[in-house]
């Protein structure tokens, strides 16, 4: 029995000391790892000592510098003497607080944004001088700002009387309108105008005052012509048709196209002027025409003009000294060019025909004024020629001695004339009436539209030191763009997450690594293209690094963590240094003692064993 007890305490100590041996052989590892955290503690000491950060440098109200951590707050914040920058996005797109975004969004124009920013209003120089120019220095006894289309408009924004009438004015017909009726519009017309308050005995000036004085020069009645035609000059002149065998009917014929050979009573004329026609051109008429210079001769055998018949001599109304005359010289032409014809149709339909006794028709009777062109030109010309001759009858008078036979002719004249100047005189009214119609209508659109254009009264102070900043910032989200439904384009803005506008280094390692660029709204002399409402300012890319207010330093928040965090790391790995040395003095001391208690129990074991072998043998 008590070599089996020693037995069993020798082989306790023997797991006692294996066990020993390993707990010696882990603390010796956690030695060995402490070493590797004090290395990787000095690393990240070193490196804190190597950290900066992006500072941003701005003035404040004493000119003092000063630096603070780069947060988007901060860059984006307005201040007095801040150079103004923007962060945009992959997309293009500028980030904002949800603040300015919601203003924005809010605003109707440029000066509701501005002034949800404080900034005051000013007098507008651009309205006062928009009102002078429409109303003259008095304009304040004219112009309501509450009621500024008084004088075209009622309250409810119909146009006023005389508006109307106007309209009506433009359905007019004067050959139906008597004088009574006339005035009696152009009355009711003026009092409207008057009742609007148009009129008053208060100085006017600028275009109100010219839309005064279109809307009061309606013209007055001039008595139409009954019928309202032209007067002809061959409806006057019996006293130069009688003494040359003129009829009414031929010349009535004459001029309603009727003329036939019955009609012989104006073949004076005729004979005269076809004796003078071919006689002044040595018996041909040469014309040009698209096939170049064409020559007919009289012929007696063609008998292609007067070659025979009575008048041969006898010119009582000088129609050779008036186409001799270098100012009728085009008539003359233009009558030979007729002649021309005239023989040229002769010729082609009847060699044997002529302009003979009297009358204008070939050798069957039929007149050569059945072509159309030919008789359209012929009444046209002998009507001017008819015209020349009297306006030289005219300048020499009745009492000349080759007009003696001509008694009636002035009073005929006369009567020509002033029918003539009455018809003028009443073509010029329709037509100024038309016209001062147009111009009324015209002035009073102008004068609406000048109106509605007025400039605002009152505009944010372009001298507040915040203008520029918010007008930029506002042109750079969109400039009040707006979707269909009235709602502002968002799509050059976006907002920036609230818990991101203060950090520091999010935003840093935003720009280090590309996720956001930065612009800067600088001054340019010919303004923004893109922006151009911006005036002479314009966003420009900018990389970070080159923004004048952006700098770099070490952060000392940093490497004061980092230094803590150093030395108590250290201190922590010395103290377990220190514990893992005892612990393995504690189990070297027990490893030896049961090395010796092994030791004294394995010599004891050993003699118990040589004595039982000897006591047996």
């Amino acid at each position: 029995m008590g070599m089996s007890a020693g037995q069993a305490r020798l082989l306790s100590i023997t797991s006692r000391l294996s066990d020993n041996e390993l707990r010696s052989q882990s603390i010796t590892n956690a030695k060995l790892r402490l070493a590797t955290e004090s290395s990787e503690a000095s690393q990240a000491y070193m490196d804190a000592l190597n950290t900066t950060k992006l500072m941003y440098s701005s003035y404040d109200d004493n000119g003092s510098l000063s630096y603070q951590s780069l947060t988007a707050n901060t860059l984006l914040t307005y201040g007095d003497l801040k150079n103004q920058y923007s962060l945009v996005n992959s997309s293009g797109q500028i980030m904002l607080n949800g603040s300015d975004i919601k203003k924005y969004e809010a605003s109707n124009s440029l000066a509701d944004y501005l002034y949800s920013y404080g900034i005051e209003k000013t007098d507008n120089p651009k309205y006062i001088e928009a009102l002078e120019e429409l109303f003259g220095s008095n304009y304040g006894k004219f112009f309501d700002a509450n009621n500024p289309n008084k004088y075209t408009k009622d309250q409810d924004g119909n146009s006023l009387e005389y508006i109307l009438m106007l309209g009506n004015f433009s359905t007019v017909n004067l050959d139906n309108t008597s004088e009574s009726e006339y005035n009696l519009l152009k009355s009711d017309f003026l009092n409207g105008v008057s009742n609007s308050g148009l009129v008053s005995s208060l100085e006017t000036g600028g275009i109100f005052d010219s839309l005064i004085e279109t809307l009061t020069s309606i013209p007055d009645y001039v008595e139409k012509v009954n019928p309202p035609i032209q007067p002809n000059l061959l409806d006057y002149a019996q006293a130069l048709l009688s003494p040359q065998c003129w009829s009414d009917t031929g010349i009535n014929n004459l001029r309603n196209g009727n003329f036939n050979s019955s009609d012989t009573q104006i073949w004076h004329m005729e004979h005269v002027l076809a004796q003078y026609l071919w006689a002044s051109n040595g018996g041909t008429i040469t014309v040009n025409t698209d096939n170049g210079t064409e020559t007919i001769t009289n012929s007696s055998t063609g008998n292609y003009g007067l070659s025979s018949g009575g008048g041969n001599g006898a010119d009582p109304m000088k129609v050779r000294d008036v186409l001799a005359n270098p100012e009728n010289a085009e008539l003359k032409e233009q009558l030979e060019q007729l002649y021309y014809q005239i023989a040229l149709h002769i010729q082609t339909n009847n060699t044997s025909g002529g302009l003979t006794s009297g009358s204008i028709t070939n050798n069957n009777g039929n007149t050569l004024l059945s072509n159309e062109a030919i008789g359209e030109q012929y009444y046209e010309l002998i009507n001017e020629l008819l015209l020349a001759v009297a306006t030289d009858i005219l300048e020499a008078g009745p009492s000349d001695s080759k007009y003696s036979d001509l008694s009636d002719y002035t009073t005929d004249m006369e009567t020509y004339n002033n029918d003539l100047e009455k018809y003028n005189a009443y073509l010029n009214f329709k037509s100024e009436f038309s016209s001062w119609v147009n111009s009324a209508q015209t002035a009073i659109t102008n004068f609406e539209e000048l109106i509605a254009s007025l400039p605002i009264a009152e505009i944010p102070d372009e001298n507040d030191s915040k203008y520029q900043w918010y007008v930029n910032l506002y042109y750079r989200m969109g400039g009040g763009a707006t979707n269909d439904d009235g709602t502002k384009k968002n799509n050059n803005y976006k907002e920036l997450d609230e818990n991101l506008i203060n950090n520091a280094e999010w935003l840093q390692f935003a720009l280090e690594h590309g996720i956001l660029t930065m612009e800067q709204a600088s001054f340019t002399e010919n303004g923004s293209e893109k922006y151009s409402g911006m005036g002479t300012y314009d966003w420009v890319s900018i990389i970070y690094t080159n923004a004048a207010d952006l700098t770099s330093q070490e952060d000392e928040t940093a490497i004061a963590k980092a230094e803590v965090k150093y030395k108590n790391t250290i201190t922590e790995i010395e103290n377990k240094d220190k514990k893992y040395d005892q612990d393995l003095k504690k189990l070297d001391t027990e490893h030896n003692a049961l090395q010796t208690e092994y030791e004294s129990i394995k010599n004891t074991i050993d003699k118990n064993v040589e004595r039982s072998f000897k006591a047996f043998s």
